[in-house]
């Protein structure tokens, strides 16, 4: 059983898969990413990712540390909160385009779009996180207001997830309802090709928390139950789907 959840999660992973090399990263940032919501009792929880941000001169591209690692490893907690929450994000500054790749159950969407100018409002405040001095500033984008915390001493404009354009990188970012926090952990400089991302393809349900098949019109000939690590999950298309999963918590209201 553990095997097939390997399989299943390496399968999941290839959605960090990507093509073109359009860039090269200067530095990988390593975040850690939780959300605040309930579960199907209606319970507040805490779901977690950790992400990597591969930063270029050109393009900056963030994704989970499992597809950054290509580790199929994962516990149950994991997979769920990789299915829920997860996002490609593809950044690319010199055609001022975003593509993100998020999963709908029981589709994949590809959407590019063009790059958000967030008009940030910065202040005097200062505040040292992991031994780096940082700045504050507030802005909104996507319809939610954001509080972030960035260093002059790592000379980027990037950030986490679609979160960028500040005289230095992102090292925290907060939104104002406490839902979505991105935190720094670390960083590695490391050379490696960032791409464009491939054809989007089936993935999970990140939507309903107590029927996560109410949109299946018609079952997969595979589709069935299985347990893993005491957790029961519904297989289907060489994918796991959370038969109870948490509410999903969107990052843009706009």
């Amino acid at each position: 059983m553990q095997k097939i959840l390997v399989m299943m999660m390496a399968f999941a992973l290839t959605i960090g898969a990507q093509a073109e090399r359009i860039d090269s990263t200067q530095f990988v940032a390593f975040y850690n990413y939780t959300i605040q919501t309930q579960d199907d009792e209606g319970q507040n929880v805490t779901d977690s990712l950790r992400l990597a941000l591969l930063v270029g001169t050109r393009a900056t591209y963030c994704t989970t540390v499992l597809a950054y690692n290509r580790d199929g490893r994962a516990s149950s907690e994991m997979m769920n909160a990789f299915i829920m929450h997860h996002q490609n994000v593809l950044t690319d500054v010199e055609k001022s385009e975003v593509t993100a790749l998020e999963p709908i159950y029981p589709y994949r969407y590809l959407t590019k779009e063009p790059l958000a100018k967030v008009d940030w409002t910065l202040d005097d405040d200062t505040l040292a996180i992991g031994g780096l001095l940082c700045h504050r500033a507030t802005g909104k984008l996507y319809g939610k207001l954001w509080t972030v915390w960035y260093t002059e001493e790592m000379p980027s404009s990037a950030g986490p997830w679609k979160l960028r354009g500040l005289p230095g990188l992102i090292v925290k970012a907060e939104d104002s309802e406490g839902i979505h926090c991105f935190e720094l952990y670390g960083t590695k400089n490391e050379v490696r090709g960032i791409g464009t991302l491939d054809h989007p393809e089936l993935q999970g349900n990140p939507r309903y928390a107590k029927e996560p098949t109410y949109y299946v019109a018609e079952e997969p000939d595979d589709f069935g139950e299985m347990r893993v690590n005491g957790v029961v999950y519904y297989s289907a298309n060489h994918m796991l789907i959370p038969q109870k999963s948490h509410v999903y918590q969107p990052l843009e209201l706009e």
